[in-house]
């Protein structure tokens, strides 16, 4: 199985180190709009999105993800009238339509270690946003110089991240660890390690997670939206309003 899909069971366990979802909600043109997620997931912001706005598109790469969106989708009684979904690779992929609004939270973007899909990403975003639309785009920003990060930020032991009770009296053990990097362009390769135990302490599943996360810089996030013809109208330190490369995230907002 999928390294991705044997870890979608625990990801809604997670708690987010950032709360997004007013952000996105507030930055929809209207409520009649189309809006489109790269990266939707088990549907953590298109869910909300979809209860107050006009028509949500989610794409994804990982089945047991979208199947997991699916089932809330469900849950909550939003139909198809409202929500799609398509199994899709973000950098290549084409729908029937256009869209006000394009998205990919939390980070989509840095999972694209490769130039070519950072441009098959920025080139699909070109093919689906209408004319008068806009897309968002964020990265965390590095809490360390590139030096600093290229010297300190493997750590190949196990970090505990968190511990979650089950109903059943079992426990889910969530950690990580930070074995390599690429120095040229940034690319770090954090692990997420899932582990659930019974009752009675006994192993019961673990699912590894292996991840890319490519690493940008305010001037550098804004130099690769401008060098693929687009225009940067809005630009983020945070969800909070925080002040561009000041805060905790990057995040940029742009339109063709």
């Amino acid at each position: 199985m999928n390294i991705r899909e044997d870890a979608a069971q625990y990801y809604d366990l997670q708690t987010f180190p950032i709360d997004d979802v007013g952000f996105y909600l507030d930055r929809v043109p209207s409520p009649q709009s189309r809006i489109l997620e790269l990266g939707c997931g088990t549907g953590r912001v298109l869910i909300p999105l979809a209860r107050k706005r006009g028509y949500i598109h989610g794409i994804d790469a990982s089945a047991a993800m979208l199947e997991i969106c699916r089932e809330k989708l469900r849950a909550a009684g939003l139909p198809d009238s409202r929500v799609g979904l398509s199994q899709a690779d973000v950098t290549d992929f084409q729908l029937d339509g256009l869209f006000d609004l394009i998205v990919a939270p939390f980070r989509v973007l840095q999972n694209l270690e490769a130039d070519a899909q950072v441009a098959g990403l920025l080139a699909s975003i070109r093919w689906h946003l209408l004319p008068g639309g806009y897309a968002i785009l964020n990265a965390f920003l590095p809490n360390r110089s590139l030096e600093e990060m290229r010297a300190t930020w493997c750590v190949p032991e196990e970090q505990l991240d968190a511990e979650i009770a089950l109903p059943d009296g079992g426990r889910i053990v969530r950690t990580h660890r930070r074995p390599r990097l690429q120095a040229d362009p940034l690319v770090v390769f954090p692990e997420i390690i899932y582990r659930r135990y019974s009752a009675v302490g006994a192993l019961e599943h673990e699912a590894f997670l292996k991840i890319a996360m490519r690493c940008w810089y305010p001037d550098d996030l804004v130099k690769l939206v401008e060098d693929h013809e687009f225009s940067v109208t809005k630009r983020w330190g945070g969800y909070a309003g925080e002040k561009w490369g000041a805060g905790p995230e990057l995040v940029i907002q742009f339109d063709k």
